[in-house]
């Protein structure tokens, strides 16, 4: 194998697998990238076996060939390497050279004949979305997956398709038991993806799609034998699903939510970041008394000290006193474009829904604390 190929093409590639690569594993050849040359294009793939990255650039090929390196100790590499040209080529012993005319590093290679094989998902059925919209309704979403391993059917993004009116649409469900959030996208005309089953994304899989997403264009994704595949441009994404059952959202979601509050984005969001400075894990939560014309919001740590505020609302409904973990209601409004957030309210032990007017088809779910 001996190649030449840019520096910014082979970085990018490399870019895009460290998240696959650089984790712990019990099976070191995961940790490296399979890198072959053939018929004027380096492919490089790398798999942690739960989520594989392949992706196709081009080189000039002086002989094709296969070779196994470290993923991490290539990218740190490539990197700081001080041209813009790079030669690859595979020495005895499968030792890999990569140099110019002034620089030359050999790194040890494994046997390409040990590296994982990636899933078959020929034939899979792809539809075709907007980039921006995919990366919307993942930014929207992610915040609140759970992050534990006991139960692995909240440690993901749920996505299925549903019928809404006479419109068909594509619907992304996150929640870690606290909160939830949900978004609806609805497809286009000539694409068909049916998910009325739905499947659960992993979160680590999500992450390296958003990874893939960098740029604007159009993305591919579709599922296959209980893969996720996901492909824009040259690169391409296959990640396996999580087994087990989505809990019933819509049972947590409330219907009679009936006062509504309005409330300045910037102005609400300020407020709740400078209630967290006296926050710790034992003292969480922000009590908020809402009248129409005022929230008056205080919290209190008895380890450090307490705070109060107070911000102008409007509110139509009878004065309330809730309290809620700030963090929740910063890391949804985060994703939010819409520069007044509209809060529906029940009473104090209700779950409240928050929405915005430009944030069209998007709901976020939060859970009231006990004061």
């Amino acid at each position: 194998m001996e190649f030449i190929i840019k520096k910014e093409i082979i970085y990018q590639g490399l870019s895009k697998i460290q998240g696959i690569t650089g984790k712990k594993t019990n099976i070191p050849i995961t940790s490296n990238v399979f890198l072959t040359a053939d018929d004027g294009h380096l492919s490089i793939i790398a798999t942690d076996l739960e989520i594989a990255f392949h992706g196709k650039y081009e080189a000039e090929i002086l002989s094709a060939g296969s070779s196994v390196i470290p993923s991490r100790k290539l990218y740190e590499i490539i990197k700081d390497f001080p041209s813009n040209l790079l030669v690859f080529k595979e020495l005895e012993n499968r030792w890999v050279q990569i140099a110019d005319k002034k620089v030359e590093y050999n790194i040890v290679g494994m046997d390409p004949n040990d590296f994982p094989g990636l899933p078959d998902v020929e034939g899979a059925e792809l539809f075709e979305m907007d980039v921006h919209v995919l990366r919307d309704m993942i930014e929207k979403t992610i915040y609140a997956v759970l992050s534990d391993e006991a139960r692995p059917h909240l440690a993901g993004v749920f996505f299925e398709t549903i019928e809404k009116g006479d419109e068909r649409m594509l619907r992304m469900v996150s929640t870690d038991g606290h909160r939830l959030s949900k978004i609806d996208q609805s497809m286009e005309k000539e694409q068909h993806l049916a998910l009325e089953e739905g499947v659960i994304i992993p979160k680590s899989g999500i992450i390296e799609v958003l990874r893939l997403l960098e740029g604007g264009g159009r993305v591919q994704i579709g599922f296959k034998d209980r893969n996720f595949i996901v492909r824009k441009d040259s690169e391409g994404l296959i990640i396996r699903l999580i087994e087990g059952e989505f809990p019933d959202y819509d049972l947590v979601i409330p219907k009679k939510n009936e006062c509504e509050l309005r409330v300045e984005k910037e102005v609400f969001v300020m407020m709740l970041k400078r209630m967290s400075i006296l926050s710790s894990d034992k003292y969480r939560s922000v009590s908020c008394k809402i009248d129409n014309k005022e929230m008056e919001t205080k919290t209190t740590n008895p380890d450090i000290g307490e705070s109060r505020e107070s911000i102008p609302v409007s509110y139509n409904g009878e004065e309330i006193e809730i309290a809620f973990n700030p963090r929740y209601f910063i890391d949804a409004i985060g994703t939010m474009k819409s520069e007044e957030l509209i809060i529906r309210l029940s009473d104090e032990a209700t779950p409240c829904l928050l929405e915005g007017d430009n944030d069209p088809n998007f709901l976020s779910v939060i859970m009231p604390m006990r004061v």
